[in-house]
């Protein structure tokens, strides 16, 4: 799934994202979720591995565009860049968005 998010523009991942890959593909955006206390802001071709469940908030700090696919083995703990996604994408997420302040 590829999503664009403009500059200040929100997404929230509601559901159960564990096991996902979220990848930066451009700009710049910042990720939380529920349960981790760090935020994290990803650059082009940097990942982020979504360890366990929790609702997360996405947004374009600059417009972005990512990409959110399920793992090819489920749930990692690896650092940002250091999974691969496969293509195959399954429900149990629902996506919320929230337009941004242009």
């Amino acid at each position: 799934m590829e999503l664009r998010l403009p500059r200040n523009e929100t997404v929230a991942i509601e559901g159960s994202p564990q096991g996902l890959v979220l990848c930066c593909r451009e700009g710049i955006v910042w990720l939380t979720q529920e349960g981790d206390d760090r935020d994290r802001f990803l650059k082009p071709g940097e990942m982020f591995c979504f360890a366990h469940g929790g609702k997360a908030v996405l947004e374009g700090y600059r417009d972005a565009l990512v990409t959110i696919a399920r793992g090819k083995h489920g749930a990692s703990t690896a650092p940002a860049g250091r999974q691969e996604a496969s293509p195959d994408f399954e429900a149990g997420i629902r996506l919320v968005y929230h337009g941004g302040d242009q």
